[in-house]
């Protein structure tokens, strides 16, 4: 199988988020790395499906520049293959870490009901290998290239509603593929650890 692997980034890429993509565990399969500098963040990973269908990749694995993955993520997330599948991380908020995940939970509250690192725990301990999920935060994201054949492109980009408020480019992503009932999953196994400039972590 070839997967294509990428960070979609208008910065540089942390040490070690380089160095735990160089230390996955490959698990036999061609892999293919590249990253997308100099654009906004949804124009990156609009390029990156763009290349990963041009490779003709089975698999796009997409890696923010502040991640640091298990040498295993690529076996975890192959194991039971599926359309999307998340890794979980901490979420940020103004530079704070606030106890909360990247994934948000099935229900009425869409993109506001966040699980917390707790809940995963509770998951791995109860042998919970895929979660059905709404959506989330691209971080750590295996994505059938597939799926760009079935949302239409631009594939990724920010909506901003007439309240005010807006939808980064990940969660619009998440809603499309909603809508064309393309299922999104988390692996509660691949939790990534989430970088600040100053090497400090949280998982």
């Amino acid at each position: 199988m070839k997967i294509f692997i990428a960070v979609p980034t208008y910065e540089n890429i942390h040490p070690e988020t380089f160095k735990s993509i160089f230390g996955l565990d490959k698990c036999g399969h061609w892999l293919v790395f590249d990253y997308c500098s100099g654009y906004d963040v949804a124009s990156a990973r609009n390029n990156i499906a763009n290349q990963a269908k041009a490779e003709e990749a089975d698999y796009v694995l997409m890696v923010d520049n502040d991640m640091r993955l298990p040498s295993d993520t690529l076996r975890l997330l192959l194991e039971e293959p599926v359309d999307v599948c998340l890794g979980f991380y901490a979420h940020r908020w103004g530079g704070v870490f606030d106890g909360r995940t990247n994934v948000c939970r099935l229900g009425e509250y869409n993109y506001t009901d966040m699980y917390n690192m707790k809940e995963f725990e509770v998951l791995r301990e109860q042998g919970v290998k895929r979660e059905k999920v709404h959506g989330g935060g691209l971080g750590c994201a295996l994505i059938r290239t597939d799926v760009f054949n079935r949302i239409s492109f631009p594939y990724f980009k920010w909506t901003h509603y007439r309240d005010g408020n807006v939808l980064g480019e990940d969660l619009n992503f998440c809603e499309r593929c909603n809508e064309q009932n393309i299922p999104i999953y988390v692996d509660p196994r691949v939790g990534c650890g989430h970088l600040f400039r100053q090497f400090k972590e949280v998982m």
